[in-house]
């Protein structure tokens, strides 16, 4: 083959890409461009987000996808992915945990940085060019931040608890800050519900005079020592696109990452076992997100407002879901509630428009009041054997939905006439064989009456 000529701006562009895709900033000979594509991470173009068993990297891309039977078959975990200036930590779950629950779940690749230092990759504009930097530390000025101005690092104040660490940069520009604690030193990234993500602001105390400090951080890696991601604080890093979390962080608090709207992936490590309130709140942007096995709750308000999350996969140690948990997640398809669920708050699902399936589970003892109210595409619900109580409005404006069927065999105790707001004349409300009777007659439910019919054996699986 003869030599070919290849403009300058081209390699340039190929060299971005390789960059891009590979997850490194450095500079690039067009001898090395072979070998840095084969080094680029396998999986991502070809991985089918339609099988039910996803692997995604820290960014939300797709890695490795399979189906049910090839999980079973695997002998190991995928390859783990690789990036410059991070140490891949492995999965946030295990080929034994993923075997065990055998369904739809999607795991994450976890990271640290190479050096532990926290790392905020930050453009500056001319307004913002004085950020502060707050943290907690155990050990007095335990930390070094650099700036990535060339200025050099600059130790914390000498004191324990909260502290602030101040600078000036003289020119706008994109810039990488740097928070290294050193060995034993431990530290709490700062935030409040008042004036937001803390980690790096104006140092007011309003989130909007914060905003464009917080709209600054472009992408996040956390280091070492990290013993708590404090409540929101990174409330209202609105361009803050992806985030690496390592396997040891200690906690992630209340409202940490609301009002990250251009946030498009959360993979959480196995140490996690609560999502607190707020805590993924208004992230439109995030399409998907990996809970480690261990979750137990997932409290009001976690989720909600994320109208492009298209699935939830609970690990079935859930217990726990609060009020208004996925409220507005009007992306989502389908719902699984794992089996252990004893505890579901009001308005979980409310107003989620494309909710096709939700599967109820089995020790359901009450149906929570507005369930899945205005999840208009629901065409079929099933209510467990244990079900004692309906709540107000728990389906109130599921026009779609064809057929009730109902397993309890003593009729639930029906908490009003609003239960079933807006049913339609073709629904159908199937009860145990032997039992219509019953239902007929219990109160509230004569005004159901005329849409109830005895199931036939076998009509439900």
């Amino acid at each position: 083959m003869g030599n070919i000529l290849v403009e300058e701006t081209t390699m340039a562009a190929i060299a971005d890409s390789i960059r891009e895709r590979g997850g490194t900033d450095g500079k690039m000979k067009p001898a090395a461009m072979p070998q840095a594509i084969l080094d680029i991470p396998a999986g991502g173009t070809g991985a089918d987000e339609s099988l039910p068993v996803r692997f995604f990297d820290y960014d939300g891309t797709l890695l490795y996808s399979f189906s049910l039977e090839e999980l079973q078959g695997m002998a190991a975990l995928p390859e783990l992915p690789a990036h410059e200036g991070l140490v891949c930590q492995g999965w946030n779950w295990s080929l034994e945990g993923l075997k065990a629950v055998n369904r739809e779940m999607n795991a994450a690749a976890l990271y640290i940085t190479d050096d532990g230092a926290t790392r905020l990759y930050v453009h500056l504009e001319k307004d913002n060019l004085d950020p502060v930097v707050s943290f907690s530390q155990s050990v007095p000025g335990g930390v070094q931040v650099d700036w990535g101005d060339g200025s050099g690092p600059e130790a914390s104040p000498g004191e324990t608890g909260k502290v602030e660490v101040r600078h000036s940069y003289g020119s706008p520009g994109d810039y990488l800050v740097c928070i290294l604690p050193e060995d034993g030193c431990m530290i709490t990234l700062a935030g409040t519900s008042k004036g937001g993500g803390e980690i790096f602001s104006d140092g007011e105390s309003s989130l909007f005079a914060n905003m464009k400090h917080s709209s600054a951080v472009r992408k996040a890696e956390l280091g070492k020592n990290i013993e708590m991601m404090d409540s929101y604080c990174f409330y209202g890093f609105s361009r803050m696109e992806s985030i690496s979390i390592p396997a040891d962080t200690g906690g992630i608090g209340r409202g940490a990452f609301r009002e990250c709207r251009s946030l498009k992936f959360a993979g959480l490590p196995g140490i996690i076992d609560s999502i607190l309130q707020e805590t993924f709140e208004e992230c439109s942007r995030m399409r998907h997100i990996s809970l480690p096995d261990g979750i137990l709750s997932i409290l009001g308000d976690a989720f909600s407002s994320c109208a492009d999350l298209m699935e939830i996969t609970l690990p079935d140690c859930v217990e726990t879901l609060g009020s208004m948990a996925f409220v507005g997640c009007s992306s989502f398809r389908s719902v699984y509630l794992p089996q252990k669920i004893s505890s579901m708050g009001s308005y979980i699902f409310k107003d989620d428009k494309i909710l096709e399936g939700i599967t109820i589970p089995e020790s359901t003892r009450e149906i929570p009041p507005y369930l899945i109210t205005g999840c208009y595409l629901v065409t079929e619900v099933v209510i467990p054997y244990w079900a004692e109580k309906l709540s107000t409005y728990a389906f109130y404006g599921c026009q779609s939905i064809r057929d009730y069927y109902f397993m309890p065999e003593t009729p639930p105790v029906l908490n009003g006439t609003s239960v079933f707001g807006g049913i339609q004349s073709y629904c159908k409300i199937h009860v145990p064989k032997g039992c219509l009777e019953a239902y007929q007659a219990a109160d509230n439910w004569s005004n159901y009456a005329g849409y109830m019919v005895e199931m036939e054996e076998g009509e439900v699986h």
